[in-house]
C-alpha cells in the first residue's frame, strides 16, 4: 500500500523546508495556533508531526500575516472560523438556505455583537498591559543605567580629588 500526501507526516525540518520558512519562524507560528487550541499530531518524544491539512493551516497563517494582521490575530482568526454543524440546527439552516441573504433573530445579534465586543476588548486591554510592562522594564533600564553612569563620575571625581589632595600634602 502506498503513502498518500493526506497520510505523509513531516517533522519540524522538512515542514519548513516544504513551507519555505525556517525552522524557528515554523515553530513560532505553530504555537501560536496551539495558543488557541489548535492540535497537532506529536509523536512519543512529543515531536509535532505537519500532515497536508496542518501545513494548509499555516500557509493561511502565513498569508494572512502576509496581508497584514499580527501572528497572534491571525492564529485566532483561523483557529475560531465558524464551524456549521456546531452551530443550532435553525441557525445553521438559515446561513445555508441563502447564499446572498443571511438572517438573524435580534437576540442572535445582539450576543454575536456583545461576544465580538467582549473579545476585542479583553485584546485590547492585554495589547495595553503588555505595552505596559515593556515601557515600565525599559524605563527602569534606563534608570539603572543612569544610576550606574553618576556612581561611576562620582568614584572618578572622589579618585581626582584624592590625587589632587595627595600631591599636594604629599600623603
Amino acid at each position: 500500500m502506498r503513502a498518500d500526501e493526506d497520510t505523509i507526516g513531516y517533522f519540524t525540518k522538512l515542514a519548513s523546508e516544504k513551507l519555505e520558512i525556517t525552522k524557528n519562524k515554523l515553530r513560532h507560528l505553530t504555537m501560536a495556533l496551539e495558543k488557541y487550541d489548535y492540535t497537532f499530531t506529536r509523536n512519543k518524544s512529543n515531536q509535532r508531526i505537519y500532515f497536508r491539512e496542518d501545513l494548509d493551516k499555516i500557509r493561511q497563517l502565513l498569508e494572512q500575516v502576509k496581508n497584514g494582521l499580527t501572528i497572534d490575530d491571525a492564529a485566532q482568526t483561523i483557529c475560531n472560523k465558524t464551524d456549521l454543524s456546531q452551530l443550532p440546527a435553525n441557525v445553521a439552516h438559515d446561513l445555508v438556505a441563502g447564499r446572498d441573504e443571511v438572517s438573524l433573530a435580534s437576540d442572535e445579534i445582539h450576543a454575536m455583537i456583545e461576544e465580538v465586543a467582549a473579545s476585542a476588548a479583553k485584546q485590547a486591554a492585554d495589547r495595553v498591559i503588555e505595552n505596559f510592562g515593556t515601557e515600565f522594564e525599559r524605563r527602569i533600564e534606563l534608570r539603572d543605567k543612569q544610576l550606574m553612569m553618576r556612581l561611576r563620575e562620582a568614584s572618578e571625581t572622589k579618585r581626582h580629588k584624592k590625587g589632587l589632595v595627595a600631591k599636594l600634602f604629599g600623603y
